[in-house]
């Protein structure tokens, strides 16, 4: 189950970063949106932007399943309480902090 899903996640990602590319910006990109297909550049835009934010929020989710999956195997968890700090009894040697005046 994991597999499938990291191997979506990846594809997801991968067609999240050629649809950003692919979409006509002010400030550039790599210009390929719009052309020749019959439909006018800011309906293009509207579809473009459509699939980005759709492609978008299956990558978000796909990545939150990944994580809760990820922290129920028993291998791993989030939990710190299991780390012990020991600190020293007495604490020597420290210089004096400044005074401001």
């Amino acid at each position: 189950m994991e597999t499938i899903l990291l191997v979506i996640h990846a594809l997801l990602a991968l067609l999240l970063i050629i649809i950003v590319l692919i979409q006509r910006a002010e400030g550039g990109a790599l210009g390929i949106g719009g052309g020749a297909d019959g439909m006018n550049p800011r309906g293009a835009a509207d579809a473009l932007t459509r699939t980005t934010a759709v492609i978008a929020t299956l990558f978000i989710t796909t990545s939150i399943i990944l994580t809760v999956l990820s922290l129920r195997s028993n291998d791993r968890t989030l939990s710190f309480d299991d780390e012990v700090i020991q600190l020293p009894e007495e604490i020597e040697d420290l210089p004096e902090l400044p005074q401001l005046d």
